[in-house]
């Protein structure tokens, strides 16, 4: 399917902004940007009328930065279209001012490989505005010729950067007098352009060494592109979160909140995946007469977790407690067709790797190859799992579930995540829908919701509404560490380890209970799917040292309720009977003269 690009008012909004900020520019064009011809006082005059009209802080001069004197902020919430309207002020610029040397530049690969589609899938739409189409490129030191069709092309010329490559170990690529470019360095022909740089995400640039940098492009504009400015120079537009929600710009946001006490942390995020997949399959029966197709996208703390190597069939715990809760809500017996993991891949071994650390530009091309297909019905795909690949610089309309199986951290803020999924969505045919009552989010967190919704404030200024709030309280169960093992098999020790289970694991079968803003619904934890694979009598057996044998007729003999604990939490359980097995066979295995006092069975 191929998206459909309109003209949109809020986006014409920023866009005018920058534009009206040069008015007096003569219209000037020539093989570089034609420096500025309009004095400070009218720039400022210009800026503050800007900001006027927006009812924005009025600026008391232009405040410099990187070596340059104009330095222009537009705020746009995640998910309005920021770089859509920034590709159309290049077009506007060239078309006011005669400017077309623009320099993008991107604080990672991730983003800089988004901005290099979305230039491609814009470009017709852009021509049918504009009557032609912007010569775009990827910088990249191998490809220096590149640079000469940029310095010397007509019309509109675009080169999109990530900062690593002249502030990072390629740094000296770009600083250098190389052999295959004319003796020439190529950062001095970007410069001899006076291009206006374009930053995308500036808040990631505000390191001197990263400012220095820039200054040796010799920018005749630097223009910021953010929804969250850490250094605010001066603001010539600003659409916040909730100017964004309020204009249906974006999905509502619905949080669910998972807490669990007194349950392990794989439990805990075997509720949340069980909590996403229900979401999903509500969205999708809610969505389907729309012709949406519905998208999901888990974040995890740990690439073993999703695809572990170490097992024959590479699955870690998390697509294992996935495909066993898939198959459970809906019958399936082929769930591993649904889901995927988008994370690095290591080409000389074809395995995945933790994306924040390889420099290995080719890690994210299977990222972000054919997104659009992931938004056709044909493709069977809906389910996404990803570390920190999809944090930033990838979005997909039709996320309409993310679920946080992590805890939240200063490196991967609570705004990044949900704001993948804070896009319109778009139907079979390309077409936005617009429909607030279609467009929400819901956020599966393993925090609280009123934890959730306070560090979204503290990450927002101006933070949106959020609708509402889930909570899980499954029945508590201790964790204590295991004792040292033991060998005995008798009928004795069994007796004593099924009276000791009976009374002190869960009396009552777990449950847990979803509540929100309309109410609430009580839910037991179903049996463990059929194909689970845990193998209790094995794990059991390893952590007693009694024989499988033994372990069976223990857990043969103990009630139904007692057992049951092992639906919600298998790892817990598993610990916890252990430990009352181990201690039983200490006090079986002693003289009586020598045994402690015997707790009581249902301390």
């Amino acid at each position: 399917m191929r998206l459909r690009y309109a003209v949109q008012p809020h986006q014409t909004e920023a866009v005018d902004a920058i534009v009206t900020a040069f008015a007096g520019q003569p219209h000037l064009a020539g093989p570089g940007n034609a420096p500025l011809r309009i004095g400070a006082d009218r720039l400022l005059a210009n800026v503050r009328a800007v900001q006027s009209a927006r009812g924005l802080p009025v600026s008391a001069t232009l405040v410099p930065s990187a070596g340059c004197a104009v330095n222009l902020d537009v705020e746009m919430e995640t998910g309005t279209g920021k770089t859509y309207a920034y590709i159309k002020t290049i077009f506007e610029l060239h078309r006011a001012y005669g400017w077309g040397k623009f320099i993008l530049v991107v604080p990672g690969l991730a983003i800089r490989e988004g901005v290099d589609r979305t230039f491609a899938q814009t470009a017709e739409h852009f021509m049918a505005a504009y009557g032609r189409k912007a010569r775009f490129f990827v910088y990249r030191s191998r490809h220096l010729h590149r640079l000469e069709s940029f310095a010397s092309g007509p019309g509109i010329n675009v080169m999109i950067i990530n900062m690593q490559s002249f502030t990072g170990a390629e740094r000296r690529r770009i600083h250098t007098e190389r052999d295959d470019f004319q003796s020439r360095r190529p950062i001095d022909v970007l410069a001899g352009t006076r291009p206006i740089l374009i930053l995308d995400e500036p808040q990631r640039m505000e390191g001197g060494r990263t400012l220095g940098a820039l200054a040796s492009f010799h920018p005749t504009a630097i223009l910021r592109w953010s929804a969250t400015h850490r250094t605010v120079r001066n603001l010539v537009h600003r659409l916040d979160a909730p100017d964004a929600h309020r204009r249906g710009l974006v999905k509502r946001i619905a949080v669910h909140g998972v807490t669990a006490p007194g349950v392990s942390e794989d439990g805990l995020r075997r509720l949340q995946i069980r909590e996403a997949v229900r979401a999903h399959l509500e969205q999708e029966e809610r969505l389907r007469p729309y012709r949406v197709k519905v998208l999901s996208l888990f974040f995890i703390d740990s690439v073993a977790r999703y695809r572990d190597y170490a097992r024959p069939d590479g699955k870690g715990d998390y697509a294992r407690a996935f495909e066993d809760e898939f198959r459970r809500a809906t019958g399936s017996d082929a769930p591993g067709s649904v889901h995927r993991g988008y994370f690095s891949v290591d080409r000389r071994t074809g395995r995945l790797t933790d994306p924040a650390a390889p420099d290995d530009e080719d890690a994210f091309d299977l990222i972000l190859r054919d997104r659009e297909r992931l938004l056709s019905p044909d493709e069977p795909v809906r389910f996404l799992f990803s570390h920190s690949a999809l944090r930033e610089g990838w979005d997909n309309p039709n996320v309409f579930v993310i679920c946080l199986l992590k805890r939240g951290d200063s490196t991967i803020s609570r705004r990044q995540e949900v704001g993948r999924g804070l896009r319109l969505a778009v139907a079979a045919d390309g077409e936005r829908v617009t429909d607030p009552a279609l467009n929400e989010l819901t956020v599966i967190t393993p925090e609280s919701y009123r934890e959730f919704v306070a560090g979204l404030q503290r990450e927002f200024p101006r933070p949106p509404a959020v609708r509402d709030a889930t909570t899980a309280r499954p029945a508590p169960a201790s964790r204590p560490r295991p004792a040292h093992l033991i060998t005995l098999d008798s009928a004795a020790l069994i007796a004593a380890c099924v009276t000791a289970l009976n009374a002190r694991l869960p009396a009552a079968p777990p449950r847990y209970t979803i509540t929100t803003a309309t109410g609430s619904r009580d839910a037991r934890v179903p049996p463990v799917p059929a194909g689970s694979a845990h193998d209790l009598l094995g794990d059991l057996a390893a952590a007693t040292g009694l024989t499988r044998r033994t372990i069976a007729a223990i857990l043969t003999a103990i009630t139904p309720a007692a057992f049951a604990g092992f639906a919600l939490d298998p790892r817990a359980f598993l610990t916890e009977t252990a430990r009352i097995i181990t201690e039983q066979r200490g006090y079986a295995e002693q003289p009586v003269s020598d045994r402690p006092a015997k707790p009581p069975p249902g301390r």
